[in-house]
């Protein structure tokens, strides 16, 4: 795994670098904004970017938003040591996958940052061990921290707490096709009519996620456990602003969203569409 690192502070850079590599994973560093844009153009591709938002110069926030309009699928963590909420919503709305408050266990970091790689490489996420709202018994835990499963395109109607998928599910499926939109599993692409949506790791996620429970009330706790794992510490916000970037992309009037319906006081919802 490549990891960009933009952090001003050497003492904190030094610490960061050491668990990361102690994890196998590869560090390039920069002490400014400037220098980390210009070694996402020259050394990339970059896995996920480790991004401080207090810098001398261009702010991190400023780096995640170019570094996002220019690699999409590349993973985003802000690395911040203000507790403001707005500075939090900020950063995930021009386009960050997660944040990491300072200070934070060396522990916490790279369970974070191997959760954002999973969700780009891999299965969804699952906690394995919920139950579906009003009866069911749990299914097995995981004791994997983000163990992927594989859930099946279903067609069908429900209310999910904190979720699970169908019991005797087929094998699964390759596309999930709701009109306008297909989903590619394999290639991790969504289409609309004949134009492709461009989605960040965890937008491709949430959408898989919502499009093969099509037509079920998916509460904002299962969402936040099986996009972001199970022993995810963030707010809840965090779903509630990737679903809004999201309708930013998919919807003609996301003020009044056709597709992604808000179950109020409960979570989200992709709206059944007709069948052909």
């Amino acid at each position: 795994m490549r990891i960009l690192l933009l952090e001003d502070e050497e003492s904190i850079r030094g610490f960061v670098r050491i668990n990361l590599k102690r994890n196998e994973m590869e560090v390039t560093e920069a002490e400014t904004g400037e220098a980390a844009l210009e070694l996402a153009g020259t050394e990339g591709p970059f896995d996920i970017a480790l991004l401080d938002v207090m810098l001398p110069t261009i702010s991190g926030f400023e780096v995640c938003e170019q570094l996002r309009a220019n690699y999409p699928r590349m993973g985003i963590i802000m690395l911040t040591a203000k507790s403001q909420e707005e500075d939090k919503i900020h950063g995930l709305e021009l386009g960050a996958d997660d944040y990491v408050q300072k200070p934070f266990s060396p522990g916490e970091l790279i369970a974070r940052i191997k959760s954002l790689y999973r969700r780009m490489s891999s299965e969804p996420v699952g906690s394995i061990d919920s139950t579906v709202q009003g009866g069911g018994d749990k299914a097995g835990e995981s004791e994997d921290l983000l163990k992927a499963v594989q859930v099946s395109n279903q067609s069908f109607s429900g209310s999910y707490d904190l979720g699970q998928a169908p019991a005797a599910a087929a094998a699964p499926a390759l596309e999930v096709r709701i009109p306008p939109f297909v989903l590619s599993i394999p290639e991790r692409k969504l289409w609309k009519e004949d134009r492709e949506i461009i989605l960040t790791p965890t937008e491709w996620t949430l959408v898989r996620l919502l499009m093969e429970r099509e037509g079920a009330s998916v509460s904002r706790d299962h969402i936040l456990s099986e996009v972001w794992g199970r022993y995810y510490v963030g707010d809840l916000k965090v779903v509630d602003v990737n679903i809004r970037r999201i309708r930013q992309k998919i919807e003609s009037n996301p003020s009044e969203p056709s597709f992604i319906e808000t179950v109020w006081g409960f979570g989200y919802r992709w709206k059944r569409g007709a069948r052909p």
